[in-house]
């Protein structure tokens, strides 16, 4: 995960001032919740909601270190976006960037090493979460940059019915070369990552603004 963490601390302030100069009247506060696994130092690095600019300085010291398998806490990292203050949120958007699914085995392959292959040890489902998502009104994007998240982007697609949007941008599929090594690191370009984000914030804001529209007429 370190470069696509290196393009979220050198490009996050751009792609801000992108987002607003395609949509001026909108403000955008930024959060960030960072997840290792269990038994890994500081499992969960969450940053409130706040301008670009401080989240990018809190974000600043984040690494990828540990790990003694490929799955990880995913469903935990989940539960602590759903709680963030959305509350005063017209436009509520998650990127959710990962290179290896949830523990248990509904979530990926055997070639994955896993283990807690029951699922989370808290007992949480990222499934129940995502769907929870959903009925926020919550546009949820995947950025796939390795194919071990496959069974997990199914199953998150497949419990996503009920309110937002469910949208991967897959970065395996503009070019970059799948790997013939075991699923430990992603194989995407990150320097495409912005662009993309920056063209699902668009999207979200303008879905909702067709939205009202419609609704006033």
């Amino acid at each position: 995960m370190g470069p696509w963490i290196h393009e979220a601390k050198t490009k996050m302030v751009s792609l801000i001032d992108t987002v607003h100069a395609k949509n001026p009247n909108a403000r955008v506060r930024v959060g960030f919740v960072g997840y290792r696994d269990y038994d890994d130092a500081e499992q969960y690095i969450v940053i409130p909601f706040m301008n670009a600019q401080d989240t990018m300085q809190g974000i600043k010291g984040v690494t990828a270190v540990g790990g003694d398998d490929i799955a990880e806490d995913v469903a935990n990292g989940l539960h602590r976006a759903l709680h963030m203050d959305w509350s005063d949120s017209e436009v509520k958007i998650v990127f959710h960037i990962a290179d290896a699914p949830a523990h248990g085995m509904d979530f990926h392959g055997a070639v994955v090493s896993d283990r807690f292959p029951r699922g989370d040890p808290d007992g949480l489902d990222p499934r129940d979460i995502v769907e929870r998502m959903s009925f926020l009104d919550i546009h949820y994007t995947f950025v796939k940059i390795h194919e071990s998240t496959d069974t997990m982007i199914e199953q998150f697609h497949n419990c996503y019915g009920n309110g937002g949007t469910f949208t991967v941008i897959d970065l395996l599929a503009q070019g970059a070369v799948m790997s013939t090594r075991p699923p430990t690191l992603g194989t995407g370009d990150p320097t495409t990552m912005s662009d993309e984000l920056s063209r699902a914030v668009t999207r979200s804001i303008a879905s909702y603004t067709a939205s009202q529209e419609t609704r006033y007429y």
